[in-house]
């Protein structure tokens, strides 16, 4: 089984994922078709949707956080062709605009047939669940389209994108049902039909050993796998601080062990008083720009670090704990890192 720490790990995991959780969600909306349509049903009223099919869940578990490619929580298309990705999103990775941009041009691959006409292209919405406000306006919901910058003018495109807010202050705009499920999405207690039925199918869902054993095997791959890209980031981002920082503390120690070198020789104004002054300036220069050098590297190690697993595409969670578990940074030293590069 491997590590015990790490399958008990994965085992909590297991006993504390609710529907927030990726593979939760995804088997709970791909296995009961009727909460996918009401899901949809509330989030887009304006649509009429009368029936959803082709219901797929991500299979492989959305690998893609490592390798990327398009794997969608859920795709789903209803009555009229119309084509939906629905993705539930915890953390802010600060990058969400370019992903709903990435998975609206794979479904728009596919929105339109060889040999049709544009005008027979079908509309696809992507559909993000964030538990944290993107925007920090404090609405329940976001509709983005693309409007033409020197008017007020729309220009459409057929790609609709929403983006739900479950931290929302005010859920006065959405109806009942929709501020339901959102409050769900943030305190895990229903208090609506639909959230109900979801909250009892995952208590059945916890009780399927084919399921938890699915849901382990996922969280120790992903887990070996996380361990093997930091091991090798942090082997390949420390070589390259160390030749930075060797580097720079010889320039370091050169340049002050002159500096002092000729100070002390002129104090002391004879041709041995100027060797000794050389040389202990030199000594102290070395050991100064040494340890100049080294802390620029092992910076530069971090930094370096968090920008290859993030391009990886692991999360600010993930990659905060790897720096931490790897150097001598401190959870807030790691934080501040990371914010500095990726948040602006």
């Amino acid at each position: 089984m491997g590590d015990l720490s790490t399958y008990e790990e994965a085992l909590k995991a297991w006993n504390l994922a609710g529907f927030k959780d990726g593979m939760i969600f995804s088997w709970i909306i791909s296995e009961h078709k009727d909460i996918c349509l009401e899901l949809l049903q509330l989030i887009l009223p304006d649509l009429g949707i009368v029936d959803v099919k082709n219901i797929k869940k991500e299979d492989t578990h959305k690998q893609n956080t490592v390798f990327h490619g398009a794997r969608f929580d859920i795709y789903a298309e209803d009555e009229h062709g119309r084509m939906y990705d629905i993705e539930m999103q915890v953390s802010d990775e600060h990058n969400l605009g370019k992903r709903i941009s990435y998975y609206q041009s794979y479904l728009t691959q596919h929105a339109l047939e060889a040999g049709q006409d544009y005008s027979d292209r079908v509309d696809t919405y992507v559909i993000f669940i964030c538990d944290f406000d993107f925007f920090g306006v404090g609405l329940p919901v976001y509709t983005t389209e693309v409007r033409v910058k020197e008017s007020d003018l729309v220009l459409d495109t057929g790609e609709h994108n929403i983006i739900l807010n479950a931290k929302a202050k005010d859920f006065s705009a959405v109806s009942q049902g929709l501020a339901a499920f959102l409050k769900y999405v943030d305190t895990n207690v229903p208090t609506s039909a639909l959230t109900c039925k979801i909250a009892d199918d995952i208590v059945i869902l916890k009780t399927n050993t084919q399921k938890e054993g699915d849901y382990m095997f996922y969280e120790l791959e992903f887990r070996s796998r996380l361990a093997r890209e930091t091991k090798k980031v942090s082997k390949e981002a420390r070589k390259k601080g160390l030749a930075e920082g060797r580097k720079e503390g010889r320039k370091e120690g050169r340049k002050e062990g002159r500096k002092e070198g000729r100070k002390e020789g002129r104090m002391e104004g004879r041709k041995e008083g100027r060797k000794e002054g050389r040389e202990e300036g030199r000594m102290e220069g070395r050991k100064e720009g040494l340890t100049e050098g080294w802390a620029k590297g092992e910076k530069r190690v971090v930094c370096d670090m968090i920008s290859r697993l993030t391009a990886k595409g692991y999360s600010k969670q993930d990659v905060i704990t790897a720096v931490t578990e790897l150097t001598h940074f401190t959870v807030e030293e790691a934080t501040v890192l990371y914010d500095k590069l990726f948040v602006k």
